[in-house]
C-alpha cells in the first residue's frame, strides 16, 4: 500500500473545516493533491493534533513544529507513531511530503517496518512547488 503523509501548513482558514480544507497554503494544496493522486491513503500530519484523516473536522490553530522544542517534537513523534501503529503494515510504502521536523522522530522508528520515501528532501520551498507542478498528474 502507498501511504502519503502531508504536513499541515501555517496558513489556515478561520473556523472549523475538514482538515484537507483547513490548510490553504499553495504548498499544502499541491502536496495534498499529489498525494491523493498517487497514494492509496493520505493522512495529514498536524502539529497540534498529530495524525489526521483528511475529512476530520478541526478548528484553526496556531501551532507549528518549526518553533517547538526538541522535547516537544519527540513527544509529538511518539504520539504520531502510536496513531500510525494500526494504519501501516510491513512492506507499505510511506511517502513523506513534509519537512525535516515533521519526519525526524518518525523515520527512525519506521525504518525497516515500511519502505520510506522522501521525494522532496533537501528541496527549498520554491523547488518543492516546482517539483509538484512538474509531477502532478493531470486532473
Amino acid at each position: 500500500m502507498r501511504i502519503g503523509l502531508v504536513s499541515c501548513a501555517k496558513t489556515k482558514q478561520k473556523g472549523v473545516h475538514p482538515a484537507k480544507e483547513l490548510y490553504c497554503s499553495a504548498l499544502f494544496r499541491q502536496a495534498f493533491s499529489f498525494a491523493v493522486a498517487t497514494c492509496d491513503r493520505v493522512y495529514i500530519l498536524s502539529a497540534k493534533h498529530g495524525l489526521l484523516m483528511p475529512e476530520t473536522r478541526i478548528r484553526d490553530y496556531n501551532v507549528t513544529l518549526n518553533s517547538a522544542s526538541r522535547h516537544e517534537r519527540q513527544r509529538w513523534g511518539k504520539r504520531v507513531l502510536q496513531q500510525l501503529e494500526n494504519r501501516v503494515a510491513p512492506g507499505d510504502e510511506l511517502f513523506f511530503f513534509c519537512g525535516k521536523k515533521y519526519r525526524e522522530y518518525l523515520t527512525p522508528a519506521l525504518h525497516g517496518k515500511c519502505h520510506l520515501l522522501m521525494p522532496l528532501r533537501g528541496l527549498s520551498l520554491g523547488q518543492q512547488l516546482h517539483w509538484y507542478k512538474m509531477k502532478t498528474p493531470p486532473a
